[in-house]
């Protein structure tokens, strides 16, 4: 998956792009710059990428991550995810590449995230949370967050992102 900004995005929306690269599997960060749409849906294309993730930004914090198709030219998907808080690795002093990661959901709120998350983003789900290695959790206490952890049941090596809503074609909608 190619990551990148919307046009005029704050140092903070770029953060968090370069920090998704490290932590999803096979993803490249792009900077926007002047790139069209087009020029992003080429270069995904030319990278071997056949989404990009457009990460939008609202004052000075990220809001909403939309998503590109990139086959046979390009297409906006029907889908969204809104972004409340977020927190960055450097939030945790942490830099940290993750590799072979899995989902893993609490709840039936947080597992609806996960099912939608996993089809999107190309991330395997798991029932169970996993023994070893590194792994999403969503959790739905009151708020859906989506965090990075190193290995299960330790702490979050960010980034942690609270999800206020998503849906569209690949999942029903939700909000929290």
């Amino acid at each position: 998956m190619l990551i990148s900004t919307s046009r005029r995005p704050t140092h903070r929306t770029r953060i968090l792009c370069r920090e998704l690269a490290r932590v999803l599997p096979d993803a490249t960060y792009v900077p926007r710059g002047a790139k069209t749409i087009n020029k992003l849906a080429s270069l995904a294309g030319s990278l071997g990428h056949n989404r990009v993730m457009i990460v939008s930004s609202l004052g000075e914090l990220p809001i909403e991550l939309r998503f590109l198709a990139v086959t046979n030219g390009w297409r906006w998907l029907d889908v969204w995810v809104e972004l409340g808080e977020v927190k960055l690795q450097r939030d945790f002093g942490q830099k940290i590449k993750l590799e072979r990661v899995r989902v893993y959901a609490e709840g039936q709120k947080a597992q609806n995230l996960a099912n939608f998350l996993g089809e999107l983003l190309g991330l395997p789900i798991s029932s169970e949370l996993p023994n070893t290695g590194a792994v999403v959790v969503i959790t739905s206490d009151n708020q859906l967050k989506l965090q990075f952890q190193l290995r299960p049941n330790s702490e979050a090596v960010g980034p942690v992102l609270q999800i206020t809503s998503f849906g569209g074609s690949h999942g029903k909608g939700e909000t929290s």
